[in-house]
């Protein structure tokens, strides 16, 4: 199972309660189209069909068809530059 930081939970909890989203949004974190690129991370209103569902405290990510293997055992972490945009890592455990 995927883990998530505190400082990564606080911002898929604000990201996912923008006003404009649903309440069933979340994080999905999906392959890319292209194979030799990293995982894509961005909020989306729901889970798209054969994403797997994971909530961590209130804090919603969906992971996209084949992501799952990726992520086992690793954990989800967040860093916040000087100008407030957002990077997740994913580092093994």
């Amino acid at each position: 199972m995927l883990t998530i930081t505190p400082h990564a939970l606080a911002i898929v909890r604000k990201v996912t309660a923008h006003p404009r989203l649903k309440p069933t949004s979340g994080l999905r974190i999906a392959r890319h189209e292209e194979p030799d690129k990293p995982l894509q991370v961005k909020a989306v209103p729901e889970p798209l069909p054969g994403d797997s569902v994971q909530v961590h405290s209130g804090g919603r990510l969906f992971l996209g068809p084949g992501t799952e293997a990726r992520v086992e055992g690793a954990e989800l972490d967040a860093d916040t530059d000087a100008e407030g945009r957002v990077t997740f890592i994913l580092r093994q455990r």
